[in-house]
């Protein structure tokens, strides 16, 4: 069976994000999902000291929660990020997560997490889509960069209060999404 990392970037409980990644998680057949609200976890900002893989064969020589979430992605067959948007990016912990897997993409790496698929689900307070581009490309450039495929991306405009996602076509998009993972196009 297949295994799915959610990370879930909203420090809201029960927020638009999360119904987004709980519509796309019901439509999933053959799949074990595990989903992480990264705002419960403790994720530091790199500190950029180069010292990846240095201590006890972690990725990373910082004693945080980040360890832990990487071992998560290294078991994970795809990765969905669903997160609401912040000022045209994602929310601070989520950034640092994001951040924290650059000792993947060192040459002196014991272990990889390339030729994972990826989906980006995100969700804001604006009509204007041309705001949501800033995000979508830094999320294509991480695709690229850790070697995953991006298997697709649902921007959920006009969600301007929590709970403004239910009843509205972005939970079926959502779940129409989660179609690419089930038809079998994952690798």
């Amino acid at each position: 069976m297949k295994h799915l990392l959610i990370l879930e970037g909203s420090p809201r409980r029960a927020g638009n994000s999360t119904a987004l990644s709980r519509a796309f998680s019901a439509a999933l057949k053959g799949w074990t999902v595990e989903t992480v609200r990264v705002c419960d976890k403790t994720v530091n900002g790199c500190l950029a000291c180069d010292h990846c893989w240095s201590r006890e064969g972690k990725p990373c020589v910082q004693r945080d929660d980040m360890n832990e979430l990487c071992e998560q992605i290294e078991r994970a067959d795809a990765v969905i990020l669903a997160t609401p948007m912040y000022y045209f990016s994602f929310p601070s912990r989520l950034k640092a997560v994001i951040d924290r897997l650059y000792p993947y993409c060192k040459d002196n790496r014991p272990r990889s997490i390339d030729g994972k698929s990826c989906m980006l689900l995100v969700c804001g307070a604006t009509d204007v889509r041309d705001e949501f581009t800033p995000m979508v490309d830094t999320y294509r450039v991480l695709a690229h960069y850790l070697g995953w495929k991006d298997m697709g991306v649902l921007v959920a405009d006009s969600l301007y209060e929590r709970g403004a996602v239910e009843g509205t076509a972005w939970l079926e998009q959502a779940a129409a999404l989660a179609d690419k993972l089930n038809g079998g196009a994952l690798l």
